[in-house]
């Protein structure tokens, strides 16, 4: 896999193709990125618990069998 992260100067890139990608299907993708220097969208603690909150109420679950079933997967 190829990745490159670029700030274009003008409207035209070059691209090197990889010898083992020739003769085969590729995708090329072009999207902007989030300005990783601006804290856009920054979630708070208190947002995630909001979002999350009852997550769980509408199935019946019980979060204590349920919690302890993950742990038992993790300790294997």
């Amino acid at each position: 896999m190829l990745r490159e992260i670029i700030i274009p100067r003008n409207e035209s890139y070059s691209i090197d193709i990889p010898k083992e990608y020739i003769n085969q299907k590729v995708e090329i993708l072009v999207f902007s990125l989030p300005d990783s220097s601006k804290n856009i969208n920054k979630k708070t603690k208190q947002d995630i618990l909001e979002q999350t909150a009852g997550l769980l109420s509408l199935k019946k679950i019980d979060p204590i069998v349920w919690q302890k079933c993950l742990r038992d997967e993790y300790e294997r």
